[in-house]
């Protein structure tokens, strides 16, 4: 019989373009992974996402272009990335991902021979996990578990295709290609077997992962790798300058900034107002924090901070209950803090900014990626204590003259300067007299509520301000002949009103309230919670008094609260972001003591589980025993006749194992090549040759071989035949094969 009727297989065109379609599908997985992060590189990652899904749906489009196109683009792309690397030598990281992605599209586009799909291979690889580790995303583990089975899958072909030298570069015939086809017949000719064991190799792959994630030592790879350090860009309304306006954009992303693991929901008091800068300077409807403010900054390299000295945790209300922070990347350099607390501390050493003064943590750049702290013992005070400097800066002004030029202005005395026109500072100050009349000289919280009153009786909330022009300050305009406005024109006006009375103030930007998530018990805050308020100073108590003049944001007394109210999230949005959350308990906060904690944890679920299957055999025998020795009764026969059925019912099953297979072979309609007796044959076949090769040519067993051998080659290459009919020639192979003597 004809030995050619083999296993069905794919051709060497089909296993090319199985390879295209594999190569694209992990380039365009890789590109996705890149597009989290901030690299200024949109046209990049466009043109490559582009470029390599048209050339997966319509391969035909790449077959036409002429062989010596890829010749001239490589220079040109090397032109190209010498060039951008020479405009941002400083910030080396942003050039080197956007030649990768750059090289990612031309590996996927062109001609590629064994060597460079394997370069493309290592390209995606980098791309993922490095885009991951900056990210500290969830979306890295679903990016890595995608990668995985499709580049074990890429090589496994890479290795089908040449096992030999290095070959040449080969296109495929793109002409009547069809993709339907092509995984039609992936799906006919594919093997169990092989599936099988791919995905104990990828269930490896991931036990493995875990197990160096858990025993390697947590370090930070931007501090590790200086170069690698990403600076995104900070949410306009929460940046040293924040123009009118810029907050309010904030509000119309509804994304979430800020998850914060609370000790419950009862520790959040009253309405949570997250204060992230302080903004003293005023001019031409900017507020920014002033350049002399920036010199009562400090940088350090620090892991803990303590409690500010001026602004403490009363004795009496440290309960050591911890508040564990996960700022979401790209939002702000500063750091949201609602009060006082006892201490704070990161996961790693983190390179931050300091401002006292002012009560502000900052990082020394926008981080990427979610930045995760922890704080103890929070407070929730509607008023901040000055510190010494800015108590003295106002007592030798208060008796001290009139304020020099601006240029020598310096902080606190910047929250008392207007910087607007003398017209304008005229019509503050007509405003000023409207409110407070022939009144005795107010308190701070006395004239703050009659500011906030004014504000709120005569100006509602809106995302379109009206009353603004161009040939006045735009807040004086706004609250001369306004009505509608947003918390930065309300704040704003505040803060102009209050200095022109004499009263220093200062805008503050950051979050007001949040939502509870109720599927995994946190507390979660969004961009569209963006919000500016007030601190005016109180003299006489020597404390910031915080007022929040927007309408619907807090009573009109500032020195009131309202008690907390927060809307409760559920649903599968809310079930979805417990993941995230899940992800950043497990991952993004995970350092050593986690792992200490996990390491033990794992060994004693191991004890445990040991101990457990030990008394569960000891049961089992000692009931085995129990039931063999006790008196045969009714329920004793049907016990027993229902375990020798079962025992009855596998031995046929086994029987009869290759009747089902090929039953199941031909519902899934495979071709007659993966026939499992012919498969039986095939791997008894080799048995026996290998028992041949091992014997000299004079052996009497040589004789019986041989005639099993003849046996076997009918069976697996002659005319399909029932399992009746092989079984005795699968029998006496294996006779023979176990008689070696």
């Amino acid at each position: 019989m004809s030995k050619r009727i083999k296993q069905a297989r794919l051709t060497i065109e089909e296993l090319h373009e199985l390879k295209w379609l594999l190569g694209g599908i992990l380039t365009l997985l890789s590109l996705w992974a890149l597009g989290s992060l901030d690299l200024n590189s949109g046209f990049h990652l466009t043109f490559g996402i582009v470029a390599v899904f048209a050339a997966l749906i319509k391969p035909q489009w790449v077959a036409a272009i002429p062989p010596v196109f890829w010749r001239f683009a490589a220079p040109v792309m090397l032109v190209v990335v010498l060039v951008d690397f020479g405009f941002g030598f400083i910030n080396f990281f942003p050039p080197l991902m956007r030649m990768v992605t750059l090289l990612l599209a031309y590996r996927a586009l062109a001609p590629r021979t064994r060597r460079e799909d394997l370069q493309l291979v290592l390209l995606c690889l980098f791309s993922v996990v490095v885009s991951g580790a900056l990210t500290v995303s969830l979306l890295f583990a679903v990016q890595i578990l995608l990668f995985t089975p499709i580049a074990m899958a890429l090589l496994f072909v890479i290795c089908l295709l040449d096992r030999g030298p290095e070959g040449a570069r080969y296109l495929p015939d793109w002409k009547q290609f069809s993709w339907g086809r092509l995984i039609r017949r992936v799906w006919w000719v594919v093997d169990i077997r092989v599936l099988a064991w791919g995905a104990l190799l990828f269930a490896f792959v991931v036990s493995a992962s875990t197990a160096l994630f858990v025993l390697i030592p947590r370090f930070n790879l931007e501090q590790v790798i200086p170069f690698m350090q990403l600076q995104a860009e900070p949410k306009s309304g929460f940046s040293d300058v924040v123009k009118l306006g810029s907050v309010s954009e904030i509000t119309e992303d509804h994304s979430i900034a800020l998850r914060v693991d609370a000790p419950s929901l009862q520790a959040i008091s009253s309405t949570p107002y997250w204060r992230i800068l302080i903004l003293d300077q005023y001019h031409g409807g900017e507020f920014r924090l002033s350049p002399q403010t920036r010199e009562f900054r400090r940088q350090e390299r620090l892991r803990s901070i303590s409690g500010w000295a001026d602004w403490q945790v009363p004795l009496q209300q440290r309960k050591s209950q911890l508040w564990t922070f996960y700022f979401e990347g790209g939002v702000s350099q500063y750091l949201p803090l609602p009060g006082a607390f006892q201490s704070m501390r990161f996961p790693t050493h983190q390179d931050t900014v300091l401002l006292p003064d002012l009560h502000v943590v900052g990082l020394d750049v926008v981080p990427q990626s979610a930045v995760s702290y922890q704080v103890e013992d929070l407070q929730w005070d509607v008023r901040a204590p000055a510190s010494a400097a800015e108590n003295q800066a106002f007592l030798d002004f208060s008796i001290g003259s009139e304020m020099e030029d601006e240029d020598l202005i310096r902080y606190p005395l910047t929250t008392l300067e207007l910087n607007v026109n003398p017209q304008d500072r005229a019509r503050l100050t007509q405003c000023n007299r409207n409110l407070v009349g022939e009144s005795a000289s107010l308190s701070v919280a006395e004239y703050s509520q009659l500011v906030t009153n004014h504000l709120r009786g005569n100006f509602r909330y809106s995302l379109t301000p009206n009353g603004t022009n161009e040939t006045q300050d735009p807040v004086v305009a706004w609250l001369t002949e306004g009505d509608a406005g947003h918390c930065e024109l309300f704040a704003g006006a505040f803060v102009l009103l209050a200095r022109d009375a004499g009263y220093p103030a200062r805008m503050v930007v950051g979050f007001v309230g949040g939502g509870w998530n109720a599927v995994e018990d946190f507390f979660v805050v969004r961009n569209s919670d963006a919000h500016a308020w007030v601190e005016i100073y109180d003299a006489q108590a020597r404390e910031w008094l915080r007022v929040d003049p927007t309408p619907g944001s807090s009573p009109n007394n500032p020195d009131l609260s309202l008690p907390a109210s927060f809307e409760i999230e559920t649903g599968m949005s809310a079930w979805v972001d417990s993941l995230r959350m899940q992800w950043y308990r497990r991952i993004v906060n995970f350092d050593q003591k986690d792992q200490v904690e996990l390491a033990t944890s794992m060994i004693d679920l191991g004890d445990k589980l040991l101990k457990a299957l030990s008394a569960q055999f000891k049961e089992i025998r000692a009931s085995l025993i129990d039931w063999i020795q006790r008196p045969f009764t009714r329920g004793s026969f049907v016990s027993g006749g229902v375990l020798l059925g079962l025992c009855v019912a596998m031995f046929c099953f086994w029987r009869t194992r290759f009747q089902w297979q090929h039953l199941l072979l031909r519902l899934l309609r495979r071709p007659q090549g993966l026939d499992p007796i012919r498969k039986m044959a095939a791997r008894l076949l080799n048995r026996v040759q290998k028992q041949m090769a091992e014997l000299d040519l004079n052996d009497p067993r040589m004789n019986t071989l041989r005639d099993a051998l003849k046996e076997l080659e009918a069976v697996r290459f002659g005319p399909a035949v029932t399992m009746e009919v092989a079984k005795p020639v699968f029998a006496m192979a294996k006779r023979i094969l176990r008689n070696r003597s």
